[in-house]
């Protein structure tokens, strides 16, 4: 049976396939979701296929829409974030590599939701845990996250 996550109230997840190479989901964005802040993976590179509806993905100061049939990567390092503008759910294939922690980034982020603690300091504990797999590219965020983030870890 496969593995469902949410990460938070307008994208969720399915685990396709998990190895220490490579990790497989299935994303769903729905419609009119918010933007999140961008962010880079220090240790991993991402591919995308969009297979329904359309997602916008912003790099540095641009931004484009990929649509059905479409696809892009996200290397290593590069700041980026990603939202369906649309009003239909856009699903994609999202393949990490290599896999490293980045499930147990996503399986953390679900435990967040199912147990209703979606504040900020839950948020910025998790993303201290994980700052191996992804890291925030706001100084803002940064500060709290290595300020609140140790007082959180207390908190699971």
């Amino acid at each position: 049976m496969a593995t469902t996550l949410t990460l938070n109230g307008s994208e969720s997840l399915v685990v396709r396939e998990s190895t220490t190479d490579r990790l497989e989901v299935e994303a769903t964005y729905e419609p009119r979701g918010e933007r999140p802040p961008k962010h880079v993976h220090p240790h991993h590179d991402e591919e995308f296929t969009v297979l329904s509806g359309t997602v916008r993905v912003g790099f540095a100061d641009d931004e484009r829409d990929y649509a059905a049939g479409e696809a892009f990567v996200v290397p290593r390092g590069t700041a980026h974030h990603m939202w369906n503008p649309g009003d239909e759910p856009a699903v994609l294939r999202w393949l990490s590599t290599p896999a490293g922690r980045v499930e147990e980034f996503f399986t953390a982020m679900d435990r967040l939701q199912r147990e209703g603690r979606v504040g900020l300091v839950p948020l910025v504990g998790v993303l201290h845990r994980y700052r191996d797999v992804m890291r925030p590219t706001s100084p803002v965020t940064r500060a709290a996250v290595a300020f609140l983030g140790p007082l959180a870890r207390r908190d699971r």
